[in-house]
């Protein structure tokens, strides 16, 4: 059974990775890519459900509310002991209110690619430590419409960046008895599309704790965390946009249910602090919810 929790744990800690954000700040479509440390061991396919709500007050224009929601397949492929490779489809749906109307866009997002290398697995009688590295890429799947505006919202409403983008992650584990500890962190290096506009780059670091009960087959696993989100400024041309990028701390936990080859869980996060778009953004909770089958 402890196998099927380092199969648990590593899809919890991935939901502290960021998702969707804020049309203003530069964390719409420049971010995604939630999913980015793996299950340890297994092949699976995956399907989640993520939401993430802001509210934006721009000085020159009505204040709004964004939502980004995404249904998310996921799949990895074991390749011997210590690879893994990773697919991720986003199926987007984002929505804007304002005074001045409201607006809905859905559609595919942009694809993600990752290989992921288990540097070191070591175990002991009482203590198991694992290490991953990885790399990836995120394609240019997603629509991406050339902004009619110089408003950061035209060029942030969007399915995709138009752009290939670059991921480099890792994280770190600890199991001793019936506790788990896990950091995280990653970063993406986001190139200018045909329209010679560049998302700014993202970094994300995740601290988790879970404590692990088992019955039979089953696996219990509730869990709390850490993140930390830091976005650059965007630029258009290379002119560095203003009321863009910022940082945000987030906290809060989840819970996974697992058996030997399904895992069923639920995530929820709140801004403990944050500094988005020059203040103009605040941030609102985040949901995700989860469900894997392991081969």
């Amino acid at each position: 059974m402890k196998k099927l929790v380092y199969a648990v744990l590593p899809c919890s800690l991935l939901l502290a990775a960021p998702a969707r954000a804020c049309d203003i700040c530069g964390c719409g479509v420049s971010n995604y890519n939630p999913y980015l440390f793996p299950h340890l061991s297994k092949s699976y396919i995956g399907l989640s459900y993520i939401s993430r709500s802001y509210r934006t007050f721009p000085i020159d224009d009505a204040p709004s509310r964004e939502t980004y929601r995404s249904i998310l397949l996921s799949g990895q492929y074991r390749v011997g002991k210590k690879l893994q490779l990773l697919a991720l489809l986003p199926w987007q749906q984002n929505m804007l209110r304002s005074e001045s109307g409201n607006r809905t866009l859905s559609g595919l997002g942009d694809i993600t690619l990752l290989a992921q290398y288990k540097v070191w697995d070591h175990s002991t009688e009482k203590v198991r430590h694992t290490v991953l590295a990885g790399a990836g890429l995120k394609l240019a799947t997603g629509r991406f419409t050339p902004a009619g505006t110089n408003k950061a919202a035209d060029q942030n409403f969007q399915l995709g960046t138009g752009s290939t983008d670059y991921i480099v992650n890792g994280s770190y584990r600890i199991s001793t008895g019936k506790w788990l500890f896990g950091a995280g962190g990653s970063y993406k290096y986001n190139t200018s599309n045909a329209d010679g506009f560049r998302y700014g780059d993202v970094l994300n670091l995740s601290l988790l704790a879970a404590w692990r009960y088992e019955w039979a087959n089953w696996s219990l696993l509730p869990y709390l965390q850490l993140s930390h989100e830091a976005l650059s400024r965007d630029a258009d041309h290379n002119v560095l946009q203003r009321h863009s990028g910022g940082t945000v701390a987030y906290a809060g936990g989840g819970i996974d249910l697992s058996t030997r080859a399904i895992t069923l869980g639920l995530n929820y996060q709140f801004a403990a602090g944050q500094h988005l778009a020059d203040g103009q953004i605040s941030a609102e909770p985040k949901f995700s919810a989860h469900a894997s089958f392991s081969f």
